[in-house]
């Protein structure tokens, strides 16, 4: 079964394809068999950063391939374990479709006012279209300093949504990964210890928790609260797993 990530923004420059990007790659590190879609027909950032990818033989390979909407890109990648999709802004359809089909719903969302409340104007509208509350995750991105990712924090508490822990700062040398065809958490020295990878590492595993679910659900009532088979950790460069086929 697939798990369906979907990144949404009503605002361009929020870090939306940055924290798609990087959770495509931590899944695939992690032995997933991992689909990235890109759904901006216009700006297409996942699929150029892709060739980038290619062209420096950066491992692991993803497949990332361009979807006019969620529905096709499911249809397209039927064996993935994991398909994160980021989605355009300023196209509210793609944005509805993306939410009401996806199992978690990533929103990034900067520091100031003008970043915090659309995005929380967006969840609104998502959860008042008929989006459960418990799918709809902010994770704070382009942090400059704790001060402000402190002031964030409270303003999206006080509106009642859910939070991913850590943040995603600011670092000139996450562009320059980007421009080479890595994800910021592929840069030297970045892991799922620090203040960024600590928000990779808690969607990893919300994907983790609703694939052991689903997995369940698929194996009915015989195999209820028999945990599903993990992934196959990475070994000597190798990033092949049986954990798809084991999910079935």
């Amino acid at each position: 079964m697939t798990v369906v990530v979907a990144f949404v923004s009503r605002k361009g420059g929020v870090g939306k394809s940055t924290l798609a990007r990087a959770l495509a790659a931590v899944a695939a590190r992690r032995g997933l068999n991992t689909a990235l879609a890109d759904l901006d027909l216009d700006q297409r950032t996942s699929m150029r950063w892709q060739r980038l990818r290619e062209a420096e033989g950066v491992y692991p390979p993803l497949d990332v391939r361009p979807y006019r909407n969620v529905d096709s890109a499911i249809a397209g990648v039927p064996e993935a374990d994991v398909l994160v999709v980021d989605t355009p802004s300023h196209v509210p359809e793609l944005t509805a479709e993306a939410a009401s089909v996806a199992h978690i719903v990533v929103q990034p969302a900067g520091s100031s006012f003008d970043e915090l409340q659309p995005a929380v104007e967006l969840f609104y509208s998502l959860n008042a279209s008929g989006v459960p509350k418990a799918r709809l995750h902010i994770a704070l991105s382009r942090m400059l300093d704790p001060a402000e990712e402190e002031a964030a924090r409270a303003y999206v508490e006080v509106a009642d949504f859910n939070l991913l822990p850590g943040a995603v700062v600011e670092r000139a040398r996450y562009r320059e990964a980007h421009n080479r065809g890595f994800a910021f958490i592929e840069c030297p020295g970045e892991d799922l210890s620090g203040p960024p990878g600590i928000a990779l590492g808690a969607l990893l595993s919300k994907i983790m928790e609703k694939h052991r679910l689903l997995h369940q659900q698929r194996s009915g009532d015989k195999a209820a609260g028999a945990p599903a088979p993990m992934p196959v950790p990475l070994q000597h460069g190798r990033g092949l797993s049986s954990y798809s086929k084991a999910a079935g």
